[in-house]
């Protein structure tokens, strides 16, 4: 037999001592990266890829969006953040582009509409900021496709729901009475008051019951890509 410390002796022993080896070293953690935080007053990311793409198409129209928002006294972003709402800024329309219309939705017949979409086959929604077939003649007979024409009757009908909100409720200020203009805007005026008569939320009567709420979300994001 084989001496400990012999060539062969020290051979078995590797194989069959019950001593266990040390553990391997332990990984070494990778430092996580932290998720960059919204801007602030938004839920939506920064590099929000759908947002970024409508900012694409506002840039477009940027030089007269601001005109028009400074003749009615409103922020360039609040309207920046309707339009992303009711058109994705023309994205979402058929065709894209401020041409485009939306709602294609069937309604009973309404006046002078006896089917159940307008006469001309295209969505109730016209242009830009959708105005609205049945409710706006400027939808039937107006130049709705000119960006600037959809965009300044648009205001025309914001500025017409914020005067009607100063007259009927004049104690709403500040934001409550930015988010009725706006709830107003998808909504109506009448329904918009009701809501807020009978002390429900100002979105409880617009599509999705957030229209407001998500127009200021989308408002802050596009202020944090340098609206104002």
């Amino acid at each position: 037999m084989d001496k400990p410390g012999a060539p062969f002796f020290n051979f078995f022993r590797k194989l069959f001592d019950p001593r266990k080896s040390p553990p391997p070293p332990a990984p070494i953690s990778q430092p996580t990266v932290p998720t960059p935080s919204p801007p602030a007053g938004t839920s939506y990311q920064r590099d929000n890829q759908t947002l970024l793409k409508q900012l694409q198409e506002a840039n477009k129209y940027r030089y007269f969006l601001e005109e028009i928002a400074r003749r009615y006294s409103f922020q360039p972003a609040i309207l920046c953040a309707i339009i992303s709402r009711e058109s994705a800024w023309g994205i979402t329309l058929t065709p894209p582009g401020p041409a485009g219309t939306g709602d294609f939705h069937h309604r009973v017949p309404r006046g002078q509409r006896q089917t159940v979409l307008p006469p001309d086959g295209k969505g109730y929604g016209r242009g830009l900021m959708q105005i609205d077939y049945d409710w706006h003649e400027f939808a039937r007979i107006g130049n709705w496709q000119d960006p600037k024409a959809n965009i300044t009757y648009g205001c025309e009908t914001l500025n017409n729901a914020r005067e009607f909100f100063k007259k009927q409720l004049p104690h709403l200020q500040g934001e409550q009475a930015l988010r009725a203009m706006v709830a107003a805007y998808n909504a109506g005026a009448t329904a918009t008051l009701t809501v807020l008569q009978n002390g429900e939320d100002v979105d409880a009567a617009t599509t999705g019951k957030d229209y407001s709420k998500d127009v200021l979300n989308r408002a802050s994001w596009f202020r944090s890509q340098g609206w104002a």
